[in-house]
């Protein structure tokens, strides 16, 4: 059964700074803890949510570098709308960070080669139809807690729609299965 999450979703309009302002506000702060984690890998990324913060609390950003992480991580979940790079960032840091196992599995069911979740850098994956997303994202269904898959799928839909397009359909129909 979808999530209320779901039936908030504006599906023919989703970006990634958009669907960052749908989540609920532990799940944004979660992503945003995974991103100042995550820096080692990506330090760019934890510049432009120092850059974000400052803007929104309209401080200059040496004083952003200077708070605790723990408010910065607040300020992040909160007060910022990040545009659709940092919002990208956002998602991928949740994921990556906190969700592996069920990338993992989701890719495993449709048979594309990964990492522990992760797709290696460079490579093509063709658009996937949407009877074979449909089964892999129904194991997921079973398996994982339904509102992480529904953010796992809207996050694939925002930030590769090219590959993963076909989820549309997907979601529209479970939104259309409560109505």
């Amino acid at each position: 059964m979808p999530t209320s999450f779901l039936a908030s979703l504006p599906l023919e309009r989703l970006d990634p700074a958009s669907l960052w302002t749908l989540l609920p506000t532990d799940v944004r702060a979660l992503a945003a803890r995974s991103l100042y984690a995550r820096d080692r890998e990506d330090p760019s990324a934890r510049k432009l949510a120092d850059i974000a913060i400052a803007t929104a609390l309209r401080f200059r950003e040496v004083a952003v570098r200077k708070l605790p992480l723990d408010r910065r991580v607040e300020f992040l979940a909160r007060a910022v709308r990040p545009d659709d790079s940092l919002g990208s960032s956002l998602l991928l840091a949740l994921h990556m960070e906190h969700r592996r196992p069920m990338l993992a599995a989701f890719l495993d069911h449709l048979g594309i080669a990964h990492e522990d979740g992760a797709i290696r850098d460079g490579s093509h994956i063709a658009p996937q139809p949407e009877d074979r997303l449909s089964a892999a994202a129904e194991r997921l269904f079973e398996s994982f807690p339904v509102e992480e898959v529904e953010i796992y799928l809207a996050s694939l839909l925002v930030l590769d729609p090219d590959t993963w397009g076909a989820l549309t359909a997907l979601l529209e129909k479970r939104r259309a299965a409560t109505a």
